[in-house]
């Protein structure tokens, strides 16, 4: 018989989150175990979690999931790969459903030499691990940016890769979980936290992740642009905040996908 999952969730983020009390509740609401964790930012320790047996999903920040993914026996608690969560990827798999599918890829280095312009850039990291936030900014502030990103836990090097891409007006913005193929809850995350999701948007979504997926377990971010449904990025699952999703159903789905693999 397979072992219930256990939860293995960090408790010490910076700044706070609500998702470990989201977490613990729907844990307990499903019957599957929550297991609290205290992870230094940054740390290289390898994980020891006492008799915590298999299987077991990780949520956290940057340092717990790259722990957990250099880890032979607790990897498959994350579901991320660097390879397919990044913006090239999304390119490829999602094609025009992707918004700045045609955006440029460089490093810090890179981006501080162009020429300066008057017409702002939106900037992100090319990768799921949100060095810094994304944001719209004229090249005079790129500069200011990168320096404030060297006083992190986790700080960025000039040969950091970033999306560079137009800017574009969102009129906002939705998160949806996918669980093998099926989006299981989702909610607006801007400009506010709101359960209602449109089914026009859950149609898009379907499209979308029956075109490609990163990964079986993920986060889904759509926006509406312009009255046009586009994907903005994808999400390591373990890492991502629930906003108003229905909490308890996702727990339930990634908990029984991962009970029968």
């Amino acid at each position: 018989m397979t072992s219930r999952t256990t939860w293995i969730v960090q408790v010490n983020a910076q700044p706070p989150s609500q998702s470990p009390r989201l977490l613990n509740e729907a844990c307990a609401t499903t019957g599957r175990n929550f297991f609290p964790l205290h992870i230094v930012p940054g740390s290289t320790r390898e994980l020891v979690l006492g008799d915590v047996d298999l299987p077991v999903v990780f949520h956290g920040r940057t340092t717990l999931i790259k722990l957990a993914a250099e880890s032979a026996r607790w990897r498959r608690g994350v579901f991320f790969n660097p390879s397919t969560f990044q913006h090239s990827a999304y390119a490829s798999g999602f094609g025009q459903l992707l918004l700045n599918a045609d955006a440029q890829i460089m490093t810090w280095k890179e981006l501080l030499a162009l020429p300066a312009t008057s017409k702002p850039k939106f900037i992100k990291p090319n990768d799921d691990f949100k060095g810094f936030v994304g944001q719209v900014a004229g090249s005079a502030e790129f500069a200011n940016i990168f320096a404030a990103m060297q006083k992190a836990s986790l700080p960025l090097g000039l040969d950091t890769e970033l999306v560079v891409s137009d800017a574009y007006e969102v009129d906002a913005e939705w998160r949806l979980f996918v669980v093998d193929g099926q989006i299981i809850s989702g909610s607006m995350y801007r400009p506010n936290a709101d359960s209602f999701v449109p089914d026009e948007l859950l149609n898009f979504a379907a499209k979308a992740v029956a075109k490609w997926q990163p990964a079986p377990v993920f986060v889904l971010d759509i926006g509406r642009v312009e009255g046009n449904w586009r994907i903005i990025e994808c999400n390591c699952f373990n890492g991502s905040a629930f906003y108003a999703a229905h909490v308890p159903s996702i727990v339930e789905a990634v908990s029984r996908f991962q009970e029968r693999i």
